[in-house]
């Protein structure tokens, strides 16, 4: 499917959220890099790199699928709502962790935000915008005739 449109075509409620997600992420790799830094000394060098090559690939990820929902890409909410299904798993299971109490904080405000931010995506303006869209692409015409 092809999107085309301008950003400014794009609905305030979205936009926001977008915004929102941005903050969780920047916040997030924040408290990861924090947290890395932490345990960094009592680990290995080698496993350092790869925990510190694992967080860039995940948040670089992130940050894409981030950057495709502020274009308006319909999957995008539809991966960020599995994405935040699977952080509240693993939060949730570290909870008894002893890792200091501003990484559990931290972690919670990231949910809290990537939450509110997906129920903008999901509801008002938003949800309107992408139905509109879906069904301007169905009712576009087929090059496949």
């Amino acid at each position: 499917m092809e999107y085309r449109f301008g950003f400014a075509e794009i609905p305030l409620r979205l936009r926001r959220s977008a915004q929102l997600l941005w903050l969780s992420l920047l916040l997030g790799a924040v408290t990861q890099l924090g947290e890395r830094l932490w345990l960094g000394s009592a680990l290995p060098l080698v496993e350092l790199a790869r925990l510190l090559a694992f967080v860039v690939l995940a948040y670089g990820l992130s940050a894409w699928v981030v950057w495709e929902l502020a274009r308006g890409r319909p999957w995008a909410r539809l991966a960020l709502s599995g994405w935040l299904l699977l952080s509240l798993f693993a939060w949730l299971s570290q909870l008894a962790t002893a890792l200091p109490w501003w990484q559990h904080g931290a972690d919670a405000l990231v949910l809290l935000l990537d939450a509110l931010a997906l129920y903008l995506a999901w509801t008002g303006s938003a949800a309107q915008w992408f139905r509109s869209q879906r069904h301007a692409v169905d009712a576009a015409p087929s090059d496949h005739d």
